[in-house]
């Protein structure tokens, strides 16, 4: 096979007449652990006199074993290529949470970059064919451009392997004259950003070199990868509140590239996504088809190459929209990403497989049970699977621009067809313009009535915001703002299966099928810029962030005298980021510390009013205990070798938890009046130790929630938690990261069998067995009606007993999982009997001070708005 690429392919390609760097070539030989990973893509590198390849600036090849470099390297490399060539141009796309710079590289011929404003604002017309008055004028248009295919890394800091594969990739498309490299760069942009999370990847090189450095010594785990949030920070496509969703976004709304290719790492050997489904249900079918298309033909090229474990559907669903490459699906291009084995930093060594080797339809060459892989293997498959794809694209670059084209033109028809015709935004709430916000950042056109409107769907006064179906982001709208369902029968859901922004942002937003509301006057069209030339939109709807406030009949909330501690471990930090996303964003002041404090504070009321508490991994047992005090200490903290280590928090030694002195300084400040707000598991510290009474964690046994939004039922009326809020409301829940209450016996619907006493019988009565009707006064036989009257000197009704004992107060709780049949909002759920019911939000009073449980997750991914108040409604609780 080898000898037949040899000839074959090369010939093909025009490969073999190229003059190449025969040290570099070696070097990739000598790296590359089999034959079968490497293919006469990439097996060399053409040799230029003008252009630096990358050995020549990082001191060694793409794929040299046991190193790896920075993402200010990199920024440096590509911009140096840009001083050596006309083919390179380098844009900033903006800075990390900690200042470092996120970067793309556009490497095409230099006619293309010297008319690179030219073909973006070509694009950017075909993005919106309501600019364009005929199919001859877009044929023109078609014709006069060139698509862009932007490859991204390093999104998962630990991911480490593309963001090195794409200097190479970079260099070869620059300085090659081969054949295939020349269509590729002739009849197409490549965009190359090489590192998304900049501060996860210091991070991740600093621990690479801290481990093969101090052999012998305990490696610190990777605490922090982006600022906020770890792996996470690919679910955040929806509501954009990280930078490099933004940066992201920005650069798609400012070039509408056609592809949006995401480069990941995890399963053997190379998988190409298309995903099992289900897929999104608002994509345009067009989209789905080119996913199978091209991974199809990529599976096909390196399979017919001998390259074993390459292979697409069998990985991932394709459900949720929260990815970051749906900034390319949710905008009628097409978004994609590979996973390539992971190589463990830059090691090499012997690997097993696991189930990924299983014999599949998908899997036409499964991969070997156990191989010798390094990072050189990794970055073989992926740069020629890349230069396959960029291929295919270059050489059908009609066919991809027209498609694109095609799908904004049917995003537009959409109100008419299969609709609806818009949604419609009623509410004048700061949550309903933060949500309006969320899709202006999107690119989604919001329209604002200038007179009141009456459609079948309703009557909508003037100031509605309205967000019409005839627009080419249409999609996307739609998406976010509409109801999920997620069959319980299908596929395993790979991340969460329900997100109706209405509802979790508490926002009433009306689906409108009448297709009067298109003809609606409107007194401004608030679109991003990209679209259109257009204001900027927060000062066009009057909003300014951060902003919140509770619902308008119970005024602003009271936190802004609350002394906050936010704690946090040391072995994951990514769900609590969430919590200092949305406080950062509300300017909520906060003080965030580690486990330890707990520990080391005796005095804990003196500092703090509320210690938040936010959802983490791990038992009650394992945070408790911490990181266990074996060994030499474990920093986390920058020092002069290995500077980027730190970030939101540091410490010297990082091991230790709460521990038993942590329990009893945190039980001694709540008696004294403070408030302690548990999220997610942390519920089960007060639960399991026995600082609280009366509340249990409950242990499902068939139910399957997901991460959806559900539907809770207010089970207080006076309680200054809910200040604010009505009778029921959406929020989010996930049974893999939450923990379900029982307190205070289980509401109507919650228990399993038939009805129990006080619970609805079959006739929805709550009264027992007995005579008469469901609604009859029952009247027990052989005795007459009695009704006691107290009178003076006696004791107190419901006074203690000779012999009883104190206990702790008993548990309020606040907020139900509704009943079964009314549970699911949006997303899946199996057996919500199990649920149903259940506690979602407890009140548990200890001395002077409260223990607050959250079974439901109040700030998610940005996505969570409308339940921000119950947490701070609870901190504004607290006693100064």
């Amino acid at each position: 096979m080898r000898a037949l690429a040899a000839i074959g392919f090369l010939s093909l390609f025009g490969l073999a007449s190229a003059q190449n760097d025969e040290t570099y070539g070696a070097k990739i030989k000598e790296f590359t652990t089999e034959s079968f990973f490497l293919t006469e893509l990439v097996d060399h590198l053409p040799l230029s006199k003008t252009i630096p390849s990358p050995d020549k600036f990082f001191g060694h090849i793409i794929g040299a074993p046991n190193v790896l470099d920075y993402s200010a390297q990199f920024a440096a490399y590509l911009r140096l290529l840009e001083k050596s060539t006309g083919r390179v141009k380098v844009v900033n796309m903006g800075k990390s949470e900690e200042g470092r710079e996120m970067v793309v590289a556009f490497v095409s011929s230099e006619a293309n970059i010297r008319r690179l404003d030219h073909i973006k604002e070509v694009n950017a017309k075909l993005a919106d064919p309501r600019k364009i008055a005929s199919q001859t004028e877009a044929d023109a248009l078609i014709k006069d451009t060139v698509p862009m295919y932007w490859a991204t890394g390093g999104m998962h800091a630990p991911e480490s392997g593309p963001p090195e594969m794409l200097m190479e990739l970079a260099y070869r498309i620059a300085a090659s004259e081969e054949p295939l490299i020349k269509t590729i760069r002739d009849n197409e942009i490549t965009m190359i950003t090489p590192v998304l999370d900049a501060d996860g990847r210091d991070r991740v090189v600093d621990l690479y070199r801290y481990r093969k450095e101090n052999p012998g010594k305990p490696v610190p785990p990777l605490v922090y990868w982006g600022h906020y949030v770890a792996h996470d920070d690919n679910r955040d496509a929806m509501t954009m509140r990280l930078a490099l969703s933004k940066a992201l976004m920005k650069t798609w709304l400012d070039y509408h590239p056609t592809v949006l290719h995401d480069l990941h790492e995890s399963v053997p050997f190379l998988y190409i996504s298309t995903g099992t489904g289900p897929y999104n249900p608002w994509l345009d079918p067009i989209t789905i088809d080119e996913w199978q298309e091209m991974a199809w033909h990529e599976v096909s090229e390196l399979t017919k190459r001998g390259v074993p474990g390459v292979w697409t559907h069998g990985y991932y669903d394709g459900w949720a929209a929260s990815y970051g490459f749906y900034v390319a699906n949710g905008h009628n291009g097409i978004g994609r990403f590979y996973e390539t084995f992971g190589g463990n930093g830059a090691d090499t060594g012997i690997v097993s497989t696991g189930g990924d080797a299983a014999r599949d339809w998908y899997r036409p060459s499964p991969p070997f049970p156990r191989v010798r892989w390094s990072i050189r293997d990794n970055t073989n498959l992926m740069e020629s699977g890349l230069l396959l794809a960029l291929q295919n694209v270059a050489e059908h670059r009609d066919k991809y621009l027209r498609e694109n084209y095609l799908k904004a033109q049917r995003s537009i028809a959409k109100a008419r067809t299969e609709g609806p015709a818009a949604w419609v935004i009623v509410d004048h709430s700061q949550r309903a313009l933060m949500l309006s916000k969320v899709l202006i950042d999107q690119g989604v056109e919001v329209d604002l009535l200038s007179e009141p409107v009456e459609t079948v769907d309703g009557k909508f006064p003037a100031g509605s915001a309205v967000i019409r179906m005839d627009q080419p982001y249409s999609r996307m709208a739609d998406m976010l703002l509409d109801k999920q369902f997620y069959n319980p029968a299908d596929p395993r859901s790979y991340d969460d299966t329900g997100w109706e922004l209405g509802k979790l942002y508490g926002v009433e937003a009306v689906r409108c099928k009448d297709a009067k509301i298109l003809d609606a006057k409107t007194a401004s069209v608030i679109r991003a810029p990209g679209i259109t030339q257009a204001v900027d939109p927060p000062t066009a709807i009057g909003l300014t962030m951060p902003i919140f406030a509770s619902h308008e009949k119970s005024g602003p909330p009271k936190h802004s005298n609350a002394r906050i501690a936010l704690i946090h471990t040391w072995t994951s930090t990514q769900d609590e980021g969430w919590y200092r996303v949305a406080l950062d964003e509300l300017k909520v002041p906060y003080k965030y510390v580690g486990v330890q404090e707990l520990r080391d504070t005796p005095d804990l009321k003196s500092k703090y009013d509320v210690i938040l508490m936010p959802p983490t991994g791990g038992t009650a047992q394992s945070i408790v205990n911490g990181i266990p005090m074996l060994g030499d200490p474990i920093p986390w903290k920058p020092s002069k070798e290995y500077p980027n280590l730190g970030g939101p928090d540091q410490r010297d030694d990082i091991r230790g938890g709460i521990e038993l002195q942590g329990l009893q300084n945190m039980q001694k400040f709540v008696q004294a009046g403070g408030m302690v707000i548990c999220c997610g598991n942390m519920c089960r510290i007060p639960i399991d130790y026995g600082l609280v009474n009366g509340v249990s964690v409950f242990t499902p046994n068939l139910l399957n929630a997901p991460g959806g939004v559900y539907q809770v039922d207010r089970a207080s009326d006076d309680s200054p938690v809910l200040r604010g809020y009505d009778k029921d409301l959406g929020v989010y829940f996930n049974m893999n990261s939450c923990v379900i209450l029982s307190a205070g016996g289980v509401g109507p619907g919650g228990r399993g069998g038939g009805p129990r006493l006080g619970q609805p019988g079959a006739s929805g009565s709550t009264r027992p067995s007995g005579r008469g009707s469901a609604t009859d006064p029952d009247v027990i036989q052989g005795r007459p009606p009695y009704s006691p009257v107290s009178k003076p000197g006696d004791a107190p009704e419901g006074a203690g007993r000779q012999g009883s004992l104190p206990r702790l107060p008993n548990p309020q709780v606040l907020l139900r999982f509704s009943t079964a049949d009314k549970l699911l909002i949006s997303g899946m759920i199996e057996h919500p009997e199990e649920l149903a019911g259940k506690a979602a939000l407890v009140d548990c009073p200890v001395g002077k001070g409260h223990y607050i449980l959250f079974s439901l997750n109040p700030m998610w991914r940005g996505e969570t708005v409308g339940s921000y108040q119950l947490l701070l409604n609870a901190a504004a609780m607290a006693k100064p």
